[in-house]
């Protein structure tokens, strides 16, 4: 594939969302025989440290050939999931950034879709930078997010996640340790935690599936930290200090409606466990005055 692939490492995979703002995206146009699309259809995007944007048809056969197939050479005997290139992009400019941000290459690291439009997409970078991107049409604005202080800092974005609640709000997490809560439709964070990980850098965030005002974050010397903003807006209310096995990934877990069994977190461990642990009540029951506190947040900055 090495003439629609990428030519530089791969940094990030995402499943393109089937939605786009308005009704539902519409169909690869490139799948017009009934042999390819009567099964599993859906497209992937990938993204590498240069920046280029690669999307692929992923489609499953009604049946697979056991001599293999002289064609798609990737597909191995027998198989019936297939993957096609559909198109590519140039997804992220790299910026004109001072001379102290200069002293080491523009990398895209990380890729994210808004939840409720696919055409919309979201890059971390190693310049503290998001950028924000469309795959067609007309560009969004802003075309990048960044710290509250107009200073440039190189660091690595490590995380973002959408808020479930409230989808044009999204935490970024940064090598750095710090911490921002951004508005899709502002470059500057509407709140930025610089110290809440004593420096350490943040492996992952989410926020939590039951209430808009709860996020959990893992960071690299295996602390877990929870936010409820309604409790305390500038430190996490609970950080715990794994020490037997180090914490290499986290996934929040949670059906809104369905408290305290069903909701919780997952942790992958180094040794190769995993761990479920279940909130408590305070973590999962919602509170009438969180989306109140998300809005007077958002205020207090615009």
């Amino acid at each position: 594939m090495s003439g629609s692939g990428h030519v530089s490492p791969i940094t990030s995979l995402e499943v393109v969302p089937s939605f786009v703002a308005g009704g539902l995206r519409p169909e690869v146009p490139f799948l017009t025989s009934e042999e390819e699309s009567s099964g599993l259809s859906l497209e992937l995007a990938s993204l590498d440290e240069s920046g280029v944007l690669n999307f692929w048809v992923v489609v499953e056969l009604p049946k697979g050939n056991e001599a293999g197939s002289p064609t798609d050479l990737g597909l191995r005997p027998g198989g019936k999931v297939k993957l096609l290139h559909s198109s590519s992009l140039l997804a992220v400019q790299s910026p004109s950034l001072k001379h102290a941000a200069k002293t080491r290459p523009f990398q895209t690291l990380l890729l994210k879709y808004h939840p409720t439009d696919s055409n919309q997409f979201f890059i971390g970078t190693n310049q503290g930078l998001v950028s924000h991107g469309t795959s067609h049409g007309l560009k969004a604005p802003p075309q990048f997010y960044r710290f509250q202080e107009m200073e440039e800092r190189t660091v690595d974005i490590s995380s973002i996640h959408f808020c479930p609640f409230s989808p044009n709000l999204f935490l970024v997490g940064c090598a750095d340790g710090s911490i921002r809560l951004h508005l899709v439709s502002h470059d500057q964070p509407v709140a930025e935690w610089m110290n809440s990980t004593a420096g350490e850098p943040v492996i992952s965030l989410q926020w939590a599936q039951t209430r808009p005002a709860v996020f959990c974050v893992l960071d690299a010397a295996s602390n877990l930290h929870i936010w409820d903003l309604l409790k305390d807006d500038a430190h996490p209310v609970i950080t715990e200090k794994i020490t037997a096995d180090r914490v290499t990934a986290m996934a929040v877990f949670g059906v809104a409606g369905q408290q305290n069994t069903y909701s919780g977190i997952a942790l992958a461990y180094e040794s190769g466990k995993i761990e479920l642990q279940h909130f408590t009540q305070t973590l999962t029951v919602p509170n009438p005055a969180e989306e109140g506190k998300l809005e007077s947040i958002m205020a207090e900055v615009f």
